[in-house]
């Protein structure tokens, strides 16, 4: 059984839907606030923002018991945390979030496929250095 099956079987349908509609959203969002990271008029608002978008993806998926992303999302929020108290991100940083964003492009498609989650990109379990 496929994740998005498990997700009809045990949760309403308009909520796994919405879920999914922010989910597309916050990942095509991602991209730009990333690239942003690395101008610094647009650090602050952009770290933050990205912040709020993992907070919210380690809300929604723990309810919605998705385990592998809650836990890569929690994980991101812990660095992003301390990238809030820096004035500008490291190549590495950004470098480090665009690989979280694509996993988790990768998870989205892999739902709306129904298909199983794939493991963690291995290169992610290495915090970038300073954060």
């Amino acid at each position: 059984m496929g994740v998005r099956s498990e997700l009809d079987a045990n949760f309403d349908f308009e909520i796994v839907d919405e879920f999914l509609d922010h989910f597309s959203l916050m990942v095509d969002s991602m991209e730009i606030m990333i690239l942003d990271l690395s101008k610094p008029n647009m650090f602050e608002q952009s770290i933050n923002e990205l912040f709020r978008i993992f907070h919210s993806l380690k809300s929604a998926t723990s309810f919605l018991k998705l385990e592998r992303i809650s836990l890569l999302a929690h994980f991101v929020e812990d660095v992003l945390e301390s990238a809030r108290k820096k004035d500008k991100a490291t190549d590495e940083l950004i470098d480090w979030l665009f690989l979280a964003s694509g996993q988790l492009n990768k998870w989205y498609n892999e739902i709306t496929q129904n298909k199983e989650l794939s493991p963690i990109n291995g290169k992610l379990l290495k915090i970038p250095k300073g954060y």
